[in-house]
């Protein structure tokens, strides 16, 4: 009897708590829910009628979003790393579940504003034009630059702008501006006759007027200079478009006055440049080339020039052109030092690779990162030039003294001696037991340290640390150095 009522009492416990767990799961849906709503709309949204006739749709599409959270997490995780196309096909894959969250619809267009494919952009954008997190700068911008071959007339795109309910001074500043491709007389007329009814304070600038406000001083520096030149006031205001990252009307304006004065040095590196934002490396090269036949010397158009020729894939004549930047003195010598290193592998060039590591650690620059030492102890390992390589890695663990990396690569560089003595050995495992004390969970950690019992002819406690390794490297990245010290194990 006792039985049965412990047995009933257990059941009913059962139930209870299976009650209370579904009921507060409910909860923490309906406030995630919540949170989602208010991320994604605006209060007015929220109280409309049109918001309670759709309310249900929403709130499927919200669930859904929920269910493919971990999807969502992943993309957002690529996207971060800048790895941008592995972020949108799983950005992608959302969308297939739900198109219309807004949300989905942003990223899928951010990512691509940023590879520069401003007519799928543009497509995304154009779903979500009421969103309160649209970037309209952006979507107005992929609208007119994508435009190329203008297969939409003026009228076409300024009435879909018009679609956008941009400000007021953004809807005028970028109507005029396409204004200024064809006519820049009349272009110049419309700014200076809105400057005149419009008159604005540096200091009261908000975000929205910033693109106005930019063509606004290109007048009056063209005013304050006192020269009498429409093709300097025109320069002035593809300047301002260039500013104000207006990429395809910088570009087209600089071509339209290359047309009256082809040598007109500043407009030739905002040709150039403007090109280069709009992935038109070859436009860029050719504007490039003829403005270093006017001026050989340019430290800046050297350096950007390698930079095209690098996007072009045409590596020699990019080592060329970042030497000549350095030997004219470069600001940044430590970028173009980078560049070069990923060139010279590229070329399997390794000395001049090494070489290149060398300049730049000895530069001992306040600015080189934890990534720069990294690189060059790795890749000193790899080819055999350990001296450095230890070198390298001592100077950056005194600075980096919590990060487990630098002591990994002091003991793999030392582990690399067959005839490794006592008084190493013991350097070696104090640095294994720093590491682990930051980090017991690196797959490399963990295996240089069944290494290091390999060495010390500590058989049972080597094969112990050995499948830990293995069951850390998921990846497999260790397998053939696994494999390697594994045969070195005597065979019971």
């Amino acid at each position: 009897m006792k039985s049965k009522i412990w047995i009933s009492l257990f059941l009913t416990i059962l139930v209870l708590l299976s009650i209370w767990y579904w009921y507060n799961l409910t909860i923490w849906k309906n406030k995630k829910l919540e949170e989602l709503l208010k991320q994604e709309y605006t209060t007015d949204e929220l109280n409309s009628s049109e918001w309670v006739e759709k309310a249900n749709e929403r709130l499927e599409v919200l669930k859904k979003k929920i269910s493919l959270k971990w999807l969502i997490t992943k993309a957002d995780m690529y996207f971060e790393n800048l790895e941008y196309t592995n972020a949108l096909n799983e950005y992608l894959k959302v969308y297939e579940q739900v198109p219309n969250d807004r949300e989905i619809n942003l990223k899928i267009g951010n990512i691509y504003y940023d590879l520069f494919k401003f007519d799928e952009a543009y497509k995304y954008y154009s779903n979500i034009k009421n969103y309160q997190n649209l970037d309209k700068s952006k979507a107005v911008l992929s609208l007119i630059s994508w435009n190329y071959s203008w297969s939409w007339s003026y009228e076409e795109i300024a009435k879909e702008i018009d679609t956008l309910w941009l400000s007021k001074e953004d809807n005028f500043y970028y109507k005029n501006s396409m204004t200024c491709i064809e006519d820049f007389s009349k272009c110049r007329l419309n700014f200076e006759q809105y400057f005149e009814k419009n008159q604005t304070w540096t200091w009261e600038i908000n975000e929205s007027q910033k693109n106005i406000e930019n063509i606004r001083n290109a007048f009056i520096n063209y005013k304050n200079f006192q020269i009498d030149d429409l093709t300097y006031k025109a320069a002035l205001v593809t300047w301002a478009f260039y500013q104000n990252w207006s990429y395809f009307i910088s570009f087209e304006t600089s071509k339209n006055i290359l047309k009256e004065n082809s040598n007109y040095k500043p407009i030739l590196k905002i040709a150039a440049k403007s090109a280069y934002e709009l992935w038109l490396y070859k436009e860029s090269k050719d504007y490039l080339i003829e403005y270093n036949k006017i001026e050989s010397d340019d430290a800046e158009a050297s350096y950007f020039l390698a930079r095209v020729y690098e996007k072009l894939n045409e590596k020699l004549l990019s080592v060329i052109h970042y030497n000549k930047a350095l030997k004219i003195w470069y600001n940044d010598v430590n970028d173009i030092r980078r560049r070069l290193i990923f060139i010279y592998y590229a070329l399997n060039d390794t000395n001049k690779m090494l070489e290149t590591f060398k300049e730049l650690i000895d530069s001992k620059d306040k600015n080189l990162t934890i990534n720069d030492y990294n690189l060059a102890v790795y890749y000193h390992i790899l080819n055999d030039d350990l001296e450095n390589a230890l070198k390298y890695s001592d100077l950056w663990k005194a600075k980096y003294s919590e990060s487990e990396l630098f002591y990994w690569y002091t003991w793999w560089i030392m582990l690399q001696n067959e005839n490794i003595d006592e008084i190493k050995l013991k350097i070696v495992e104090n640095n294994i037991n720093k590491a682990l004390e930051i980090n017991d969970k690196s797959p490399m950690i963990v295996m240089v340290k069944w290494i290091y019992e390999l060495k010390k002819e500590n058989y049972d406690e080597a094969f112990i640390y050995f499948k830990k390794a293995i069951s850390l490297d998921r990846n497999k990245e260790y397998s053939e150095t696994t494999k390697y010290f594994l045969d070195k194990i005597p065979k019971k």
